[in-house]
């Protein structure tokens, strides 16, 4: 016969295992439909700091990041760090900002289930900018330019839409 404690201390175990059922199910939802946006070259990141190439990090307001589309990708980040020839635009803004459909873009995943993505834009003084995404959604950009120090980012992906 079960005991009043035996019953006591296996109803908390049961309702655990079936909370980490459905929270496995839930990661394994959310990677897909990360996996989903990726292959359709379709998503945004929403970058959240900014770590400069000495160390230095600086939290972001919302709104920089960049959109990849089927065939554009959209490019609007700030940029902390040294500059070694540069063209000042008119409006003193010297964050990375352009928009190309002239790029090559490549996407590989990990054994991890992560993906590791190269984009090289073919017209812009930023020569390669490589995003590692978690399959939880979270992503490191690092970008380097043919005429700036390196810089990396971090923040979160979703869809195109949301951003």
């Amino acid at each position: 016969m079960y005991t009043s404690k035996k019953i006591f201390l296996g109803l908390p175990l049961f309702f655990l295992c079936c909370l980490s059922g459905k929270a496995q199910a839930d990661a394994d939802q959310k990677r897909q439909a990360l996996k989903q946006l990726i292959d359709a070259r379709n998503f945004a990141f929403n970058a959240q700091s900014a770590t400069s190439n000495k160390g230095r990090t600086i939290q972001l307001s919302p709104g920089y990041g960049l959109t990849i589309g089927n065939d554009s990708i959209q490019v609007d980040l700030p940029y902390y760090g040294r500059a070694y020839a540069t063209t000042y635009p008119p409006d003193n803004n010297m964050g990375i900002q352009f928009g190309s459909r002239n790029y090559t873009y490549q996407s590989d995943t990990s054994k991890k289930g992560e993906w590791e993505i190269t984009i090289k834009p073919k017209d812009e003084t930023v020569s390669v900018i490589y995003l590692s995404v978690s399959s939880t959604g979270y992503c490191t950009v690092r970008v380097n330019s043919k005429d700036r120090d390196p810089i990396a980012y971090y923040g979160t992906v979703a869809d195109h839409r949301d951003r």
